[in-house]
Parts: structure tokens; sequence; C-alpha cells
């Protein structure tokens, strides 16, 4: 379908809707799947949004784009240190935790989980889901 944000807005309008459309569809899964999943938001690379489901209290548009700067931050640090490819990153606090995580190179996926959420059922969903968005955006 795209395989980098240029493309995005080379696509017509209509066939772009229907695209964010299924990748809404698939994180509204993913939220389902996950006992004490909030929310989900799938960014570019530049820290756009491009879908999101669920609700939280915060401007997940505006915690995504500051999440992803981060993502790519810590992913160039851990390259220069020898320490391989960053497969999530948890941010946890009072309220909850989130997930951050590489969807391929210029996307990336965070899920706003409860604070009693588990961890290890959100890191067993993610891997599938990055693989059906996978097949979205490619």
């Amino acid at each position: 379908m795209r395989s980098h944000r240029g493309d995005r807005f080379d696509v017509p309008a209509p066939v772009r809707f229907l695209e964010d459309c299924l990748i809404s569809g698939i994180l509204q899964d993913l939220i389902s799947s996950v006992g004490g999943a909030q929310a989900a938001i799938f960014l570019d690379g530049e820290g756009e949004f491009i879908a999101q489901a669920g609700n939280v209290s915060v401007d997940v548009k505006l915690v995504g784009a500051w999440k992803e700067l981060q993502l790519d931050r810590i992913k160039e640090a851990a390259g220069r240190l020898g320490l391989g490819d960053v497969r999530a990153v948890l941010y946890s606090h009072d309220e909850g935790n989130e997930l951050v995580v590489p969807v391929a190179k210029e996307y990336c996926l965070l899920l706003f989980l409860s604070a009693y959420a588990d961890l290890r059922e959100a890191l067993a969903r993610l891997k599938d889901t990055i693989e059906r968005l996978k097949k979205d955006i490619e």
C-alpha cells in the first residue's frame, strides 16, 4: 500500500480513508484483546498521527509525537552502543504504562495501558498486531 510518509499524500483521499479505517480496526482489535489496554495510536517516523483507537484522558496525538521522538533517540543510542535492535520501550508511571514499539523503519505504535495491565500479554498481542500493520503499510 504505502511504503513511506511521502506516499501518504499521493494516495487519493478515499483510498487513504479506507487504509486508515483498516489500521484503526487493527488497533481496536489490539485494545479489545489486552486486558487493561486503554488506547493505541499509530504514528509515522516524524511523530505524525495516522490512526488511533480507544479513549484516554490525555492528548494521545501530542504524547505519541513526543514518545516517537524519544524512541528514535533510544534506537540511535542502542545502535551506537551495539545493543541490537530496540523491540519495545516501556514508560511506567502512577496512572499506568505506555509501550512504544517500532512497526517498520518509519512507523511506530504506542499502547496506553492501565497500571494493572499484564505487560507480557500486551507484548505478545503487540507482536501479532505489528505483523498485521506491516502487511497493511507495505
